[in-house]
């Protein structure tokens, strides 16, 4: 099947038409360079369990870690 291209195929999105038409084309440039500019701000990761205190992890619903017992290499 051969593609057949038509005049109206590189227009627009309809959407994106009407966003020229209500705020105008000035605004609209502006505000595709500014997203493509400016970067999203990102969440920041929550805390690694394994270095909350006790408390901390028994509110949060994590069992208790084992106690620590230092091993011989350790000790120097």
């Amino acid at each position: 099947m051969i593609a057949q291209l038509h005049p109206q195929a590189n227009a627009l999105h309809p959407a994106l038409h009407r966003l020229i038409l209500r705020h105008g084309a000035r605004a609209v440039i502006f505000a595709l360079f500014r997203a493509m500019i400016i970067r999203r701000k990102k969440r920041p990761r929550p805390p690694d369990p394994y270095h909350l205190s006790p408390h901390m992890r028994r509110d949060i619903g994590l069992a208790p870690l084992p106690p620590h017992v230092p091993r011989y290499y350790e000790l120097r």
